[in-house]
């Protein structure tokens, strides 16, 4: 008798474990359907003039520790987020209609949460890849310009051109285009990918890598900030047209109109933009 009592409680367990998986599967399944609707409604609003609209906020992706671009500032006793890629965005949701909020983080992340419908565009000084382009739609570009190889001062005359790279390692942003540029044309040294610009300057500063690659601005800040690297003349242009704003496949031709006028507007006063922000990077 107690051996069927143990047999008969060992199946209604059975059972109630099963049942509870089943429901633990349903209840998975009620919430992905119901994560892709939200994600479906948020990839509409960000397709559509209306809805981006009517939503009145959009969310805009990007990495926070680019000076100039975008970078973190203690204005009026407030931490804020400043930058050239700031004075575009004002622009770009002026024209659209609505107010905007900032979502900070990793470069990596960024496309991830687009396509997640974690966030409505990307500005971040993004180059519209031919790979980047099958997961987004691009604007027109708003800024480009030249990437160089910094180094540290102790290999002042060592690493003069791009041979000197060769089994070298070179640090640069992870994603970014210029670990393209590293992988793809400086074929003989190595890569090391890292989150942000300071990131680099940091391990470049302590020989950590041999050099970095990045964006001219990018360069001009980040060895006046530290005095153990400098810019050398190796020069680099990528195959992309430029920074340029990303958002998501199919998105609506009126909000990329707006969006490419707004653009229109900004290009001849961005390089003004830069330079302000370069300079405010220096009082921080």
């Amino acid at each position: 008798m107690k051996k069927g009592f143990l047999k008969r409680l060992m199946t209604m367990t059975v059972v109630g474990l099963m049942a509870f998986s089943l429901a633990g599967c349903g209840s998975s399944n009620t919430s992905s359907t119901s994560t892709s609707s939200n994600q479906g409604t948020k990839k509409a609003s960000g397709a559509t003039l209306e809805q981006l609209q009517k939503k009145g906020t959009i969310v805009v992706g990007m990495m926070a520790a680019t000076p100039p671009y975008e970078f973190h500032a203690v204005q009026n006793g407030k931490d804020q987020i400043i930058g050239c890629d700031i004075k575009l965005i004002d622009q770009v949701a002026k024209d659209l209609g609505v107010k905007y909020e900032i979502k900070d983080m990793d470069f990596d992340g960024l496309l991830v949460a687009l396509q997640a419908g974690k966030i409505d565009m990307i500005v971040s000084a993004m180059s519209p890849t031919p790979e980047r382009s099958k997961n987004a739609d691009f604007s027109n570009v708003y800024y480009k310009d030249k990437h160089v190889i910094v180094i540290n001062k102790d290999n002042h005359g060592k690493i003069s051109s791009p041979t000197d790279l060769d089994g070298k390692t070179i640090g640069v942003i992870k994603s970014s285009v210029q670990e393209q540029i590293v992988q793809k044309t400086i074929t003989k040294a190595k890569t090391k990918s890292l989150g942000k610009s300071t990131d680099l300057a940091l391990d470049l500063g302590s020989k950590k890598v041999d050099a970095i690659l990045v964006d001219m601005p990018t360069a001009k800040l980040l060895s006046k900030a530290n005095d153990k690297i400098e810019l050398t003349e190796i020069y680099y242009n990528d195959d992309t047209a430029g920074a340029a704003i990303a958002m998501p496949k199919g998105t609506d031709p009126k909000v990329m109109e707006i969006v490419n006028k707004a653009i229109d507007k900004a290009k001849p006063v961005f390089t003004e933009w830069l330079t302000e922000a370069m300079e405010q990077v220096q009082q921080k």
